[in-house]
């Protein structure tokens, strides 16, 4: 039975109402819940926020008492390892709230940990509102963990606006507050011209671009740049004139992608065509660039705002895959095709993630500006689908209004 969102915060006795345990587990989650806690503690400036996160949630005055840089790991093999920090984590986090009382739990994101946590919080505190901020996607695979949020979770807040229904039809309360991404000034405030990026580059703007994004965690590059290397190759003995840049999200990843690089004989310049940048220019790549190549993630919803052209791509360990495979419910996983409900951009994942076919879909988008324009038309109309208003402004108002709270 669903708990519900207006349980007051002193159903727990003795709860402090201006304490809240927060429970995030990535990095893209820390910056989001960050801004977050910045409304809360403007609306709320006694509010004390403590739990796990992130670097930037900690800049805006989280207590951490673990810290999730700690956690990356891809794949079921790369997580066994990390099992007994988790089981760590969840005693020391229940029994933090056990000796607080917070007014609520607030778990974002990061469902392989936070949707059993929310069954260990709500068998130990039975009538301690949960509040889930970022839905992990049990739409897309093993659907059964709806059943366990709906038993545990007080109010969804989430960030597609499909998501709300698909909670809704389950009897657990939600609300669509908006998407992250909708407020980021780098993806709307473009104020360099193609010629512009393109000189600060060292490209030819006269010429093509393709702009690569193979990932951020380095087993996602040790699986995507052989694939890549060779794509990039085939494409250049047919289009010479076509430009490559391949985004580095950090030092780590450049150095990663160096050896990859080295490994696969390709080197960067101008005989390849092959160009590294860092992340840094991200949002002024994307907007310019013809075509994108990018890894399953949030950059196919940042390329989809952007309205470029795209091709997604992903490989992954094959046990992984093989779970994913037997419990997923959608036959997509690329942001702008989970919105449009079709296949409007071409989605190459895991057997279908081989050079032959990236070489394929990029020469005929490259070739027939026509189907480039097309996309980019019907991209544009998934925009409006994200929201206007703020969703770290509007999650706060709900979280304040759950633990009673009141503002004006």
């Amino acid at each position: 039975m669903t708990v519900s969102a207006d349980t007051p915060a002193t159903s727990i006795e003795g709860s402090t109402r201006r304490c809240i345990c927060v429970v995030v587990g990535d990095m893209s989650a820390d910056k989001h819940v960050a801004k977050l806690v910045g409304h809360l503690k403007e609306l709320q400036p006694d509010l004390h926020v403590f739990g796990v996160g992130g670097p930037e949630m900690e800049k805006a005055g989280v207590e951490l008492l673990f810290n999730c840089q700690d956690f990356a790991a891809v794949g079921i093999f790369r997580l066994i390892h990390k099992v007994p920090m988790f089981a760590n984590i969840r005693k020391v986090i229940l029994d933090e709230i056990e000796k607080r009382k917070p007014g609520c739990a607030l778990l974002v994101d990061f469902g392989g940990f936070n949707i059993g946590f929310s069954s260990a919080v709500r068998n130990r505190f039975a009538k301690l509102p949960i509040v889930y901020f970022i839905s992990p996607q049990v739409w897309g695979s093993r659907p059964w963990r709806l059943i366990e949020l709906a038993r545990n979770v007080s109010k969804m807040l989430v960030i597609f606006p499909f998501e709300q229904a698909i909670y809704e039809r389950k009897g657990i309360p939600a609300r669509f507050v908006g998407h992250p991404l909708m407020l980021n000034p780098d993806i709307w405030d473009q104020q360099h011209s193609r010629q512009e990026v393109m000189k600060e580059l060292g490209l030819d703007p006269e010429k093509p671009l393709v702009a690569i994004f193979p990932g951020s965690r380095r087993q996602e590059i040790v699986d995507h740049m052989p694939v890549v290397a060779q794509a990039l190759r085939w494409v250049k003995r047919i289009r010479p004139e076509i430009q490559f840049v391949l985004a580095q999200s950090n030092e780590k990843i450049a150095g990663l992608i160096a050896e990859q690089l080295e490994k696969e004989k390709l080197k960067p310049g101008h005989e390849t065509g092959l160009h590294l940048v860092s992340s840094e220019v991200n949002y002024r790549l994307l907007p310019v660039a013809d075509l994108v190549w990018a890894k399953s993630g949030t950059t196919t919803l940042e390329t989809t705002l952007c309205a470029t052209p795209m091709i997604i791509f992903y490989r992954g360990d094959w046990l992984s895959f093989f779970l994913v495979l037997c419990f997923k419910t959608v036959k997509r996983v690329g942001w702008p095709n989970l919105l449009a409900g079709r296949d409007l951009v071409p989605e190459l994942i895991q057997l279908d993630c081989r050079a032959e076919k990236l070489v394929k879909y990029t020469l005929d988008l490259m070739d027939v500006p026509a189907l480039r324009q097309e996309m980019t038309r019907e991209l544009r109309t998934l925009r409006d689908q994200l929201g206007q208003g703020d969703f770290a402004k509007n999650a706060a108002l709900e979280i304040l209004e759950i633990i009673g709270c009141r503002t004006a």
